[in-house]
């Protein structure tokens, strides 16, 4: 009994959970030292409203940190050096034995570092800390992390901070629509799906196994809900694989801070040894393959795969876009890869402007870029 207990409050960390631990900690680790030195914020406030018990063990038996302490740890050091300003971090899961434990790991509160556990509904404390708003955090920048087990999303819940000025990271649970949502017929669970997409159950299953336009939808509630214009308001999507290559989950990263927005996107890529994800692709990547172009000509051609994109594949957005245009300014060119959703831009120029010059011939000056019209 006393093994099974642990195992309920331990949890097995597959090494795409280690894979997002990593991503939002490292994330964390720029993002509160970008935050606290814009001089008009006053601190930060971090929210895991799903935060499990902070400890986790590998696959092989190891001991591991999760999302919880990884990041508290890193706030916690950076408030020594902010001392002028304000970190509140907040802590939530369903059984109390996960709160527990965790709170026996997290740093020590300092009068400019502060943390709450709770034993609630998920969407119970976020309401709770969305009427703090005006009277509690008024100045202060938020980052909130809502990770559920499976594909439910409270909307309402989330609909306070995706309108704040602040940044949310969603896990879109996209495996267990595509599996599921087909088989649904208890109420309960069909009215989990239907709150999830915004619509009746027949038309969600009407998509099929679409992962990509279960995406689109989610993005598009998302972009409803902030009342932005396009362009004012950034989404980054990164899936999340397997041991089997299927997807289990694409984390979200939503915010009207540009500068948030192309630092997640940099820190995945770097997360992902330089790609867009962990996926295995079997070293495809690499191979040229033979098609027909539109002329009926035979040619050669490197496979791009949307689910694992690499640095060539950035480099080819851009030339594709720019192809046969002289003289264009490298602002230009960086400002129209930045509104990717998945490509990176910051730590990633100097990579991506060889890739054009070496297999695009793409000419440089200082200022401009010149792209040949050859078609790839």
């Amino acid at each position: 009994m006393a093994g099974s207990k642990k195992n309920d409050v331990i949890s097995i960390a597959s090494p795409h959970s280690i894979k997002k631990f990593e991503l939002i900690s490292e994330y964390v680790k720029s993002w509160v030292q970008i935050i606290m030195q814009i001089e008009k914020c006053k601190g930060i406030v971090y929210i895991d409203c799903m935060s499990n018990s902070g400890v986790y063990q590998t696959e092989e038996g190891e001991e591991i940190e999760g999302t919880a302490l990884r990041v508290s740890k890193i706030i916690a050091d950076a408030m020594n050096t902010y001392a002028k300003k304000q970190a509140y971090l907040y802590f939530n899961d369903l059984q109390s034995e996960k709160i527990d434990l965790l709170s026996t790991r997290l740093p020590k509160q300092t009068d400019n570092f502060h943390i709450y556990t709770d034993v609630m509904d998920a969407s119970v404390m976020l309401k709770k800390i969305a009427s703090q708003f005006k009277s509690t955090f008024e100045g202060m920048h938020f980052l909130l992390v809502y990770d559920p087990y499976d594909a439910h999303i409270d909307w309402e819940a989330l609909d306070p901070f995706l309108k704040n000025w602040g940044e949310v990271i969603i896990n879109h649970m996209v495996s267990d629509t595509i599996r599921a949502a087909k088989t649904a017929k208890k109420p309960e669970v069909v009215k989990k799906y239907e709150d999830t997409y915004k619509m009746t159950i027949n038309d969600l299953i009407s998509v099929g196994s679409d992962r990509n336009a279960y995406e689109t939808i989610i993005e598009k509630i998302i972009t409803d809900s902030t009342g932005r214009k396009e362009g004012d308001y950034h989404i980054a999507v990164f899936p999340f694989f397997n041991s089997n290559n299927a997807v289990v989950y694409n984390l979200l990263h939503c915010t009207r801070h540009k500068r948030g927005f192309e630092l997640f996107k940099s820190t995945a890529w770097k997360i992902f040894g330089d790609r867009s994800s962990m996926k295995n692709t079997h070293n495809s990547e690499n191979q040229m393959q033979l098609c027909f172009g539109k002329d009926g000509n035979i040619m050669y051609e490197t496979p791009e795969d949307d689910s694992c994109y690499n640095l060539r594949d950035a480099a080819l957005y851009i030339h594709r876009h720019f192809r046969g245009k002289k003289d264009v300014p490298n602002m230009e060119v960086w400002n129209y890869l930045g509104q990717h959703p998945v490509f990176p831009t910051e730590g990633y120029l100097n990579k991506i402007k060889r890739i054009l010059k070496e297999e695009f011939d793409m000419k440089t000056s200082r200022s401009s870029m010149t792209f040949s019209d050859r078609s790839y």
